[in-house]
C-alpha cells in the first residue's frame, strides 16, 4: 500500500524564555494529540500552525482533499495572517460574539443560508450536547459551556479542514468529557476532518484512540499509538490509584 500523505507537515524552531522548541513532524492520522507537561512547547506549537505566533523557523504546510497551502515557510518569507491559513482553532478560552446566542454563534460558523439551516443548526446542538442553551447568550454560559459552544463552532467551520483545539473540554467530569469526545470525532469523520489537539490528560487520549506526539521541553520524545506513547504514564497512574489507602467506614 502507499504511503498515506500527510495533512499536515510541520518543522518548528522558536526560543520561548527559557525554552527551546524544535519539532518537526507529519500527522496522516484523523486525531492527533500533542501530549505533555505544562511548559513543553504544546500550546505554542499550535500557536504556530494557527498563526498567532510567529516562530524564528518553521515550514507549515497544510493539505486538504482539494488544495495544499504553503502557510509558513521562513526560507521562502511565506507567513500567511491566521485568517488567511486553511485551518480552524479552538483556543483554550473561547472567543464568542457576546450580542449572539448560542445558536446564532453557530449559526454564524455554518454559513448556511438555505432552507434546511434550521435542521442543520439542531443536530449541531444535540450532537455537541447544548441544546438547552441555544437561545443563551455566552454571559449565561458557565466558562466549560462557553467552551462547549467554542469548540463546536470550530469544528462546523472546519469542514475537512485541519482543526486544532488547544485543551477542548479541561475541567469536565469524565462521563460528560467522553461523551462530547465521542460526539465530536463522529461529526468531524462524516467531513473527513483531521484534528490536532493539546492535552495532558491520558484519560482523554486513550478515549480518542489518537496518534500522540509525546514532547518535553520543547523536542518530542515519540510518536504513535496511545497505547505505546504513553504506556508508562498510563502505568504510574494506576499504581498512584492503587497505592492510595482505601477509605474504610467508621
Amino acid at each position: 500500500m502507499p504511503e498515506p500523505i500527510p495533512h499536515l507537515s510541520c518543522e518548528i524552531r522558536h526560543r520561548l524564555g527559557n525554552l527551546d522548541i524544535d519539532v518537526a513532524f507529519e500527522l496522516t492520522h484523523s486525531w492527533t494529540v500533542l501530549f505533555g507537561p505544562s511548559g513543553s512547547g504544546k500550546s505554542t506549537i499550535l500557536r504556530a500552525i494557527a498563526g498567532l505566533a510567529k516562530p524564528q523557523h518553521a515550514k507549515i504546510v497544510l493539505r486538504t482533499a482539494n488544495s495544499t497551502q504553503t502557510v509558513a515557510d521562513t526560507a521562502a518569507r511565506i507567513n500567511l495572517p491566521p485568517h488567511r491559513r486553511n485551518v480552524r482553532w479552538a483556543a483554550q478560552r473561547p472567543a464568542l460574539f457576546p450580542h449572539m446566542t448560542v445558536r446564532e454563534n453557530l449559526q454564524y460558523a455554518t454559513e448556511i443560508r438555505n432552507a434546511d439551516s434550521g435542521q442543520a443548526l439542531d443536530l449541531a446542538l444535540e450532537r455537541f450536547h447544548l441544546t438547552k442553551f441555544a437561545d443563551s447568550k455566552p454571559a449565561n454560559l458557565s466558562g466549560g459551556e462557553q467552551q462547549r459552544v467554542s469548540v463546536a463552532r470550530a469544528a462546523i467551520a472546519a469542514n475537512g479542514r485541519p482543526l486544532l483545539l488547544d485543551e477542548p473540554f479541561t475541567g469536565l467530569d469524565a462521563p460528560l468529557r467522553d461523551a462530547l469526545l465521542t460526539d465530536l470525532k463522529a461529526w468531524l469523520a462524516v467531513s473527513k476532518t483531521a484534528v490536532l489537539s493539546v492535552t495532558h490528560d491520558i484519560a482523554e487520549a486513550f478515549h480518542l484512540n489518537a496518534e500522540v506526539i509525546k514532547l518535553h521541553e520543547g523536542r518530542i520524545v515519540q510518536q504513535g499509538v496511545a497505547v505505546e506513547v504513553l504506556a508508562e504514564e498510563r502505568a504510574r497512574l494506576l499504581s498512584q490509584l492503587s497505592d492510595r489507602p482505601s477509605l474504610s467506614s467508621p
